[in-house]
């Protein structure tokens, strides 16, 4: 078994990003951090291994390429590349990317039309058909505005945990603003269940659904392992909802829950709204050059598990909060 050769291992070589070429009295200097290598070479030879180099460094082309533009280093090349790679500091200058690769803004694109087109396969909500015939009973109403709780109580340590990895600073600067704007969140929907005498302290000893749990961990999965499944999936939260708002206000009303009740639930649909927070996905994905298909069905996976775990949810609440016996608020004591 033989080693590939340098030339076969770099479709383009060319010298690493940093590295600085040095003319000395009696050679060439290759200069990189901490490290430099000198290039003996006589006086006439110093400018054909400029001119190569320089290329290299400017002008990155095969091997073959080289050869032909610089004849008089062509025998030595092969070697020279085979020193420089070992020296870490030459690198591939061009790589062909798969056909059905797509950039992060057109695989946005794509993953709201996965979205819509799934929500049409998919029955109407339950819960939204209770709200917009006003007959969904006063601790579904409730219960829906504890389950909300629970997920903007885990949203600012969820977005903590992508943050501590983001790829990019243009992705850490987004996170970090998407971080602040929700802190304390959970503060404005806990003002909306002390309306109905819930002890807010208690909050901190709230059980949520299995579905909501679901939710939240499955995030949390995505932040510390697949961090583009989160940056894709968290439109999903963000969406306006202003039908389904406008329901929850009517419902409210006709079950006699004051505005103190909804009202906090509508501020923070709201405050999302005029922030732009539908846009994060689109804002997270939008310096990505390339998605592979691999990578691409992962994330379309993840993306309908979350839309069927959302469904499930309002299936939850509907089911759970609507029973006698149900335990309002589910509190691990």
């Amino acid at each position: 078994m033989h080693a590939p050769a340098t030339g076969d291992l770099f479709r383009r070589p060319a010298l690493r990003p940093g590295v600085e070429i040095e003319e000395q009295p009696d050679g060439i200097a290759l200069l990189y951090r901490e490290q430099s290598c000198d290039l003996a070479v006589s006086d006439a030879g110093r400018h054909d291994l400029l001119a190569l180099l320089r290329d290299l460094q400017c002008a990155p082309a095969s091997v073959v390429e080289l050869s032909a533009a610089h004849p008089a280093m062509a025998a030595g090349l092969p070697g020279l590349l085979e020193e420089l790679d070992r020296l870490g500091l030459v690198t591939e200058a061009s790589f062909e990317l798969p056909a059905d690769a797509v950039s992060g803004r057109e695989f946005n694109a794509r993953l709201r039309n996965l979205a819509q087109r799934t929500l049409r396969k998919s029955s109407r909500s339950r819960l939204f058909g209770l709200l917009n015939d006003c007959a969904a009973p006063r601790n579904v109403l409730i219960g829906y505005a504890l389950e909300y709780y629970c997920l903007v109580r885990a949203a600012p340590g969820l977005i903590a945990s992508a943050l501590s990895h983001a790829d990019s600073r243009q992705n850490q600067r987004s996170l970090q603003r998407f971080l602040m704007s929700e802190l304390d969140h959970d503060l404005m929907l806990a003002e909306s269940l002390a309306s109905v005498d819930m002890e807010v302290d208690g909050l901190d000893h709230l059980l949520p659904l299995p579905s909501t749990f679901s939710l939240c961990s499955a995030l949390g999965v995505f932040a510390r392992q697949h961090l583009l499944s989160f940056k894709s999936v968290l439109f999903l939260f963000e969406m306006p909802g202003e039908q389904f708002n406008q329901a929850l206000v009517r419902c409210c009303e006709a079950q006699g829950l004051s505005k103190a009740f909804w009202e906090p639930l509508l501020r923070h649909a709201h405050i999302n709204d005029a922030m732009g927070h539908d846009d994060i996905s689109g804002e997270l994905l939008e310096d990505i050059s390339a998605i592979g298909r691999e990578e691409q069905l992962v994330v379309e996976k993840n993306l309908v598990l979350m839309m069927e775990t959302m469904a499930l949810q309002d299936e939850e609440i509907v089911d759970y909060y609507s029973r006698e016996d149900a335990l309002i608020p589910r509190l691990h004591l």
